[in-house]
């Protein structure tokens, strides 16, 4: 069977400059923009009769809210060393209708997923956690980052455990950045670009701009 060409992107909210994503397994900052950001990007297609999986860690899945669980109108694929080795899915105790699959391992469960969904998958987004992104840059054609500062002096900067290698990825990707607006589906609201084509945004005295890059 021939597997179509499905992107697979690493989305991310990193806070500048050590790029942080974390501590203790969850996030400093709660930013309903950046928040509805990711579910737009992650929700949308550019073909409606598609739609996009996202794959995680284990801990990032039980992060989520149980009443999020999965998150809609997206295939959730979770990843833990205890799964087996061959895709299966799980259905959800409170609802039969509720299910996602699960693997033990990223590699694996992007070629698998892709094999068993075939031309009704868009893109697969690699949404966390830490281990999960450190795996992740050999095997994502682009990487979505939203870069967050801090603005406010009223705000403490939050501890990090977590971060982004970013070294890779200034030696494994290029900004394209400019190319943010036609990548995405037109169903993702973004701010209006700046004079240097930036989307930013600001909130709770955060400044954060969505950028995108895309393998060498």
């Amino acid at each position: 069977m021939t597997v179509p060409k499905i992107d697979v992107v690493c989305i991310v909210a990193t806070l500048l400059p050590d790029f942080g994503i974390g501590c203790q397994g969850g996030l400093p900052w709660k930013l309903s923009k950046e928040m509805k950001y990711f579910r737009q990007v992650t929700s949308g297609t550019l073909n409606t009769d598609k739609r996009n999986a996202v794959i995680m860690g284990r801990k990032t899945w039980e992060s989520i809210p149980l009443k999020f669980r999965p998150l809609p109108s997206r295939y959730n694929v979770v990843i833990s060393r205890s799964y087996d080795s061959q895709l299966t899915i799980e259905k959800m105790n409170d609802d039969s209708d509720k299910f996602f699959y699960k693997i033990n391992s990223l590699e694996d469960g992007i070629k698998q997923i892709k094999e068993k969904l075939g031309d009704s998958l868009e893109r697969i987004y690699i949404i966390g956690g830490g281990q999960i992104y450190s795996n992740s840059y050999s095997i994502s054609d682009k990487l979505l980052i939203t870069k967050l500062e801090i603005e406010s002096q009223d705000i403490e900067r939050p501890e990090m455990d977590t971060f982004l290698n970013i070294k890779h990825i200034q030696d494994e990707f290029r900004d394209i950045s400019k190319d943010l607006k036609q990548y995405l589906p037109s169903t993702v609201t973004l701010p209006e670009p700046t004079a240097n084509n930036d989307y930013i945004e600001r909130e709770k005295g955060y400044k954060f701009q969505y950028t995108l890059y895309e393998k060498k």
